[in-house]
């Protein structure tokens, strides 16, 4: 467990501190412990500058490399305007431990060395001038500025100022301007604005309205703790007209997300969206980062985000009217809470703990509408918490499926708020609709303590349900399936995945950094890393209770069992006792399970294609296709 991990669990036992505060408090203590842990510099694919008025070298080398191993590089740099020199990496490099800026005579390529040794030889050895090393991120656009001539001369990464709202020109700009020219204030009351979006001509973009034709809007703050507890703040928008922003669907609904607590480079939500996407959620909010002006100043990096809603691209299911009174069993949009609201039903969990369940549509609830939202709470509550977790009473009222998805990837993320707040559950029209979780939405509550542990074991604010729902053998073995399939088929290209939304808004973070120096992510390069260090701790962890890859294609002649098709169903034939068989449709819903406790056993089914996993009595994991036809 890291420091951080550590002082986050001593806050929250002991003290009263409410959990939002010491989550910003441990968020804070978390930036700063990321910007001077990682010492692994990653040289961005891009142009940067060296500012060379004060060096005055006559030539400019850029020096970087490793101290780990002798493998150490040196880069000509070019002239280009002025006393301004600069240089271009075609393809980012990994995992260097310094860099400097030298006037050497040495010739380019890679020098057998260590950084260190390159360095003092440089200096000492040849008595060349330099820069004094670091490891500062490197800001694709900027400049490195010594702050002297003087050998080894300190230095810091200048951004340019490249319009007079102080943005930084690789993202698309929003600019909001309120009509009294106020700031938002309110959470409750919109303001009217109007807006446009500015894809400064960048490859991929459009541009909606211009600053000659604008078009127009409301909004307001958003938001609980977040709203609150920063000065960069969050905001809901609803556009007059619908529009499809930087290539979203088209509504009138969205978002401006400031993420001003997330101090591992905007990748908290961004990853937990992408994850819900490969784990095959229904419905994921999609996201497009922007910088935000707001009448005129610069306000930093935002996610322009599709809101949870009712809609037929978005929670795709019936909208029920306010106070309806006929057929009330749907839609339904709530939310597991961790705030006291108007709109809100309580209950007793079957644990002690108080259910809070906030309604989002309808807004305004008849009394027969509060009653049947009542009992499905209660009774959802009172199947999860039987004694016999054989039972699959709760399936008939919970989808279990989705439920095994949306849990995954809050374990995943580690969110140990998942569902306590921000936890939706939405059901159909129809007496046998089930309630289904999700969307996702907040991962703010990622990786603030150690990885070695489910979200529902010592959770720092409480967990409804999700302890108890996992005793169920049947929910582990959907859960144990889905796992299996993810780091079989999607898992492997999500590094990837970071790599290109933070090349895509590294430069801006930085801007974004110095618009808001006391949170954020400033050293992007190194809260990149810690955020992977985690992600990859906890997928190793969960890997361990759950099973790799490999268990999820077992061949059948390393089975030691045999699984074949017969007239109406499934049959199986070991050499040893078979203790468990599940089968599941090709996307992970179980449709039978079996513990025959003998060498054969049959399953009937109709004609399809299953997966069936099979389970020896000496623990032996065994998965094949098979497809069942009329024999």
């Amino acid at each position: 467990m890291s420091n951080s991990d550590n002082l986050f669990s001593l806050i929250s036992t002991n003290t009263k501190a409410s959990p939002h505060i010491v989550r910003c408090f441990c968020a804070v203590i978390a930036t700063l412990l990321c910007a001077t842990q990682a010492l692994a510099v990653t040289i961005p694919a891009g142009t940067f500058y060296f500012d060379n008025s004060l060096t005055k070298y006559s030539q400019v080398k850029f020096v970087y490399g490793r101290d780990d191993s002798n493998e150490s590089y040196i880069v000509s740099m070019t002239p280009h305007e002025g006393d301004i020199w600069k240089i271009t990496f075609a393809e980012s490099v990994d995992n260097m431990y310094r860099y400097t800026f030298a006037a050497t005579t040495l010739p380019d390529g890679m020098i057998a060395n260590t950084f260190s040794t390159l360095k003092n030889n440089i200096s000492n050895a040849r008595g060349e001038y330099r820069t004094a090393t670091t490891d500062a991120q490197i800001i694709v656009g900027a400049v490195y500025t010594p702050t002297s001539g003087d050998n080894w001369a300190q230095g810091s990464w200048k951004l340019p100022q490249v319009s007079t709202y102080g943005y930084s020109g690789t993202l698309p700009v929003m600019f909001i301007n309120t009509d009294s020219g106020n700031e938002i204030t309110s959470r409750d009351e919109y303001v009217t604005a109007t807006y446009y979006i500015d894809n400064l001509g960048l490859e991929g973009y459009s541009a909606i309205g211009s600053a000659d034709a604008p078009l127009t809007l409301q909004v307001r703050g958003r938001g609980n703790y977040t709203w609150t507890g920063f000065d960069k703040k969050p905001y809901r928008l609803k556009f007059d007209a619908k529009a499809k922003p930087l290539g979203m669907n088209s509504s009138k609904h969205f978002v401006l997300l400031a993420h001003a607590d997330d101090n591992m480079a905007f990748l908290r939500n961004t990853v937990g969206f992408e994850l819900s996407r490969r784990l095959g959620l229904a419905y994921t909010p999609a996201q497009q980062p922007v910088e935000l002006v707001i009448n005129g100043t610069y306000r930093g990096l935002y996610m322009l985000t599709e809101n949870i809603r009712i809609a037929k691209d978005r929670v795709n299911i019936f909208e029920m009217l306010d106070e309806a009174t006929d057929d009330v069993t749907g839609g339904w949009l709530t939310e597991i809470d961790n705030y006291d609201d108007p709109a809100q039903i309580k209950l007793t969990e079957g644990n002690g703990e108080t259910l809070r369940i906030t309604y989002h549509s309808p807004e305004i609830l008849s009394s027969e509408q509060e009653q049947f939202l009542t009992q499905q709470m209660n009774a959802i509550d009172d199947a999860i918490y039987t004694s016999d977790k054989s039972s699959q009473e709760w399936e008939k009222l919970v989808d279990i499926d989705a439920l095994a998805r949306f849990y995954i990837v809050q374990e995943i993320m580690d969110n140990a708020e998942s569902f306590h707040g921000s936890c939706y559950i939405h059901r159909d029209q129809g007496e046998d609709k089930k309630w289904t979780f999700g969307p996702v939405w907040d991962f703010g509550n990622s990786y603030h303590r150690g990885t070695n542990k489910f979200i529902y074991t010592d959770p720092p604010f409480g967990q409804s349900w999700i302890g108890e729902i996992a005793k169920f053998p049947r929910f582990q073995n959907t859960v144990t399936y889905l796992w299996r399939k993810f780091l079989s088929e999607n898992y492997e290209s999500l590094d990837a995945f970071i790599n290109s939304f933070i090349a895509q808004i590294s430069t801006a973070a930085a801007y974004d950094a110095q618009r808001w120096p006391s949170y954020g992510s400033s050293n992007v390069s190194g809260c990149t890393a810690n955020f992977k260090n985690m992600l990859g701790q906890k997928v190793s962890w969960l890997t361990n209770q759950w099973g790799d890859a490999n268990s999820f294609a077992v061949t059948e002649a390393d089975a030691q069992a045999t699984i074949y098709a017969q007239a109406g169903g499934i049959a199986i034939a070991s050499e040893s006792n078979i203790a468990q068989v599940v089968v599941y449709t090709t996307d992970g819903r179980v449709v039978a399970t079996l513990a025959p406790n003998q060498p054969t056993c049959s399953i009937s089914c109709p004609d399809g294609i299953y997966v069936v996993s099979v389970t020896l009595q000496g623990g032996k994991y065994i998965v094949n296709k098979v497809v069942v036809t009329s024999l």
